[in-house]
Formats: structure tokens, C-alpha cells, sequence
């Protein structure tokens, strides 16, 4: 992700672009705020200074606050929200005044008004299941010494699921609510779903070339990366991925997973290509039956599947139980594991999984129901251990179908010569040299730091 200059005319040609999304948001809500919103109203506006990331905080002269990024609003807060304060001034009981008061609706009472207020928004009920009590409650609070604070906050999240995160399909809800004056006083809403398309800027930004990792931004906590980030082009996307299928296939096949053989690009749901030289050929594959592979350094070292209880368990209702007369032994889940590691070629003496396993879990619930599912690991000996010998080893396992679920592998022992492609990747830095040395037109925002959405190569 690449740092952009940012001018006055940059600033104020984005502010000018969000005004109105900003507009509609508080007129939607019923805030207490004139609409439309103009100049003379905002104190300050806070751009972001990433490439790709068209948005920003803009505050109010009347101190309302609003987070504005990937085509919408995602936050706002009133100047009356006791959570933005909850950090501040504890010793000066003057301050709080201003927030103590009583209840005037029940705690269900203002999960239903954030109800409300988020279909109002134009979100539905079944892309986000509000309509489930919330994931977490916070408030109103009672203070021995201030009073009480009449307001709550209430949090929807997704469900825990490495499938859903891979595919940007997670996402947490928050809302807080004035229970003494049955408001909406703060919002922030997170995740991939709730993207829409940018507003256009007449204003295109240079790049920062004055790369800092110290100074504003290193206090800010934005460091510029000085690796080398390839210029995402579909030919070098399909290329790297014609070359990792390969890989995965034979992963795949050694270890008998539930995976079509061979894997072609057709199955491929979502891919991520490497973003940078010399960084191993680190890339990622989601198949469009939900079956998942991370791969770097001329190895597979991740993979997971939709039957994963450790990972998925969240995502369904159906998970079997464990049964000692059809499911494995735990000596025999030991073992399978260590066979599936000779499956793949390595020796287990070399990473010591002929040692017992530094740990094993069963997969218990809450209410210690046992399900049909453990978890193995290896670690490295201590003495290796914070060296670049270090490695470890993870496998979950289906122990009534004797499948394995999920693999970890981390360390130099699985490393192998990286794939080869037929496409040289060219730098981002020298695209936009020889694009701007040829052509008078802006270098538009190609690369915004994220998984692009290009089309992939059919076989």
C-alpha cells in the first residue's frame, strides 16, 4: 500500500466528494445536524493518505464526528457519546456530569432501536444477523462515586470462521445508545460487506516519494514498506497461479483430501498473487468448494477445509460427536498425523514429530460436549527455538472419517525452489516511471494493498 502526497487540493476535492454521502447519512438517521452539509460547518477533515483509500474523519463544528472510507459511511459518534470519553478526565466529577442521568428504556428496548436504525441505513436482516441477541453487551454503568451512566453498546460479530475472513465476508456491528434520551449516539461498521464504489475526485494524488518511516508517520504507526511491490497485472495474476495449481493438486493428492483432481484454475473461487519480489512466492487459493491453501517458498504451508470444527465451528449446528466405538484413538490420530507427513515427503525424525506431540486438544464446547475433531502439534526442541531453524506443525483431524482438516507448516525444512512462470513481474515503481515518461495522463490507482479482483485465465 503506497503513501500519496497529500495537497490542499487533494484534501479539499475529497471533502467536497463525501459531503454529500455524509448528507444523506445524517438526514436518513434524523440527526440534529442542517442538511446539506456545507463548508461552514466542518472544523476539520482528516484525509487519508493512502493511495485507494478515497475517504477520511470529518468533525463538525458541532462536534459530531464521521469516518467516511470505501464509498460510504462507516462511523460517526455525537458529541454526547459517553464512550468516547470513557478514558478521560476520571478524576474530575464535574466533567461527567454531563453524561449522568437515568434509564429510560431497557437494555432490549435499545437493541431493538440499533435494530431499526441499521435496516433504516438499508441493510438487511438476513446479510447481517442482528435479528440474533448481540454478541456482546457493555452498559450502562453504575458508579459508586459519579452517578450512573445511562448508555450501552451493543456488538454484533460474525461468526468465527477462517473461510468467511479469507473471503471478506466477516464483520463486526457496533452501536451505542443514550438510554435516557433513546438515541443513536455512536456507530462504526466493519468489514468488506458494507464496501460500495468510491466516489469520483477530480483531484488524482501524486505518490509520497519522500518515503519516511520516522517523523509524523512513524509516530502515527504508518510505515512506508520499502519491499519491492510488483505492478498487478491478469497476465502475471494467471501466470503465478497456472504455476501454484501444480502444488496444491499434488498436496492434495498425498494427503487424499476432498479436492477434484487435477485443480484447475475453474475451481478457483478467490485468488491473492504475490504483492512483492522475494517474498517467497507467497500466495493464497480459495476453491470454490470453500477448500483453502496457503503457499510460500516452494511449499503448500497452510490449508483448511469447511470441515474444520476448530476453525468453522461457529458455522454450523450439525458437527458430530465424538463416539470411542467409530472415531480414532488418540494414539491412532498421532500416528495418522505422522503418516501424513511422510505423505508429503518429509522425514518426521527431522522435525521430531517421532517425539510425542507438544500438544493435543480435543475439540470440547463450552459445555465439554466432545466433538469428532482433534488438534496435534510439533514444536521445535527450546534450543532451536527464536532461531531461523524453528518450525511448527499443526494438523486437525477428522477422527471418525480419518481425514485431515487443516494443516500448518512453518520452517526452513519444508522449504523447496520456488515455481517458475513465464511472465517477469515488473516493479510498481518502474510501471509508473515508464507510464509517466510516456504519457501526460494520470497514473491512476491501481494498487490499493489489496486482494484485486482479476479475472482469471480459463483453462
Amino acid at each position: 500500500m503506497f503513501l500519496i502526497h497529500v495537497t490542499a487540493a487533494y484534501s479539499n476535492a475529497v471533502l467536497v466528494a463525501i459531503m454529500p454521502y455524509v448528507s444523506d447519512f445524517a438526514k436518513k438517521i434524523d440527526l440534529p445536524i442542517p442538511t446539506p452539509i456545507t463548508a461552514s460547518q466542518v472544523a476539520n477533515f482528516n484525509v487519508s493518505p493512502w493511495e485507494g483509500e478515497t475517504g477520511g474523519g470529518l468533525w463538525l463544528t458541532n462536534h459530531y464526528f464521521f469516518g467516511f472510507d470505501h464509498g460510504d459511511v462507516s462511523s460517526f459518534s455525537s458529541p454526547t457519546n459517553w464512550f468516547n470519553n470513557t478514558n478521560d478526565n476520571w478524576d474530575d466529577s464535574e466533567y461527567f456530569k454531563r453524561y449522568l442521568g437515568k434509564d429510560n428504556m431497557t437494555t432490549k428496548e435499545a437493541i431493538d432501536l440499533t435494530r431499526r436504525f441499521f435496516y433504516k441505513l438499508g441493510y438487511r436482516s438476513e446479510d447481517f444477523d442482528v435479528r440474533s441477541p448481540p454478541t456482546r453487551v457493555e452498559g450502562p454503568v453504575n458508579s459508586k462515586r459519579l452517578g450512573h451512566l445511562p448508555y450501552c453498546r451493543m456488538e454484533w460479530d460474525s461468526p468465527h470462521s477462517q473461510i468467511q475472513h479469507l473471503l471478506g465476508l466477516n464483520y463486526n456491528i457496533q452501536f451505542d445508545v443514550d438510554m435516557q434520551r433513546k438515541q443513536i449516539v455512536g456507530m462504526n461498521l466493519s468489514s468488506r460487506r458494507f464496501w460500495r464504489p468510491d466516489p469520483e475526485i477530480t483531484v488524482v494524488p501524486d505518490l509520497e516519494t519522500n518515503y519516511r518511516s520516522a517523523g509524523v508517520f512513524g509516530q502515527m504507526g504508518l510505515v512506508q514498506s520499502r519491499i519491492p511491490y510488483i505492478h498487478m497485472t491478469s497476465a502475471y495474476s494467471n501466470a503465478t497461479l497456472i504455476a501454484t495449481l501444480p502444488y496444491i493438486a499434488d498436496f492434495a493428492k498425498k494427503l487424499t483430501l476432498q479436492v477434484p483432481q487435477p485443480v484447475t484454475s475453474n475451481q478457483v473461487l478467490l485468488y491473492v498473487p504475490p504483492h512483492y519480489l522475494h517474498d517467497g512466492f507467497n500466495c493464497a487459493v480459495v476453491l470454490a468448494n470453500h477448500h483453502w491453501f496457503s503457499f510460500v517458498a516452494g511449499y503448500v504451508c497452510g490449508y483448511g477445509s469447511p470441515d474444520n470444527w476448530f476453525e468453522e465451528g461457529a458455522t454450523r449446528t450439525n458437527w458430530t460427536y465424538f463416539d470411542d466405538k467409530s472415531c480414532m484413538t488418540t494414539n491412532e490420530a498421532v500416528e495418522f498425523a505422522r503418516n501424513s507427513i511422510r505423505q508429503l515427503g518429509y522425514k518426521q525424525e527431522d522435525i521430531h514429530m517421532d517425539k510425542p506431540p507438544s500438544e493435543f486438544e480435543n475439540a470440547l464446547d463450552g459445555e465439554n460436549k466432545r466433538y469428532a475433531y482433534s488438534q496435534i502439534d510439533w514444536d521445535s526442541p527450546e534450543d532451536v527455538q527464536g532461531t531461523t531453524n524453528e518450525y511448527h506443525l499443526e494438523f486437525d483431524i477428522n477422527m471418525q472419517k480419518k481425514q485431515i482438516v487443516s494443516v500448518t507448516l512453518t520452517g526452513k525444512e519444508f522449504m523447496r525452489p520456488l515455481p517458475q512462470t513465464d511472465v517477469t513481474p515488473e516493479l510498481e515503481s518502474d510501471y509508473r516511471k515508464r507510464i509517466q515518461s510516456h504519457t501526460n495522463v494520470p497514473v491512476l490507482n491501481l494498487n490499493t494493498g489489496k486482494p484485486p479482483n482479476i479475472p482469471l485465465k480459463k483453462e
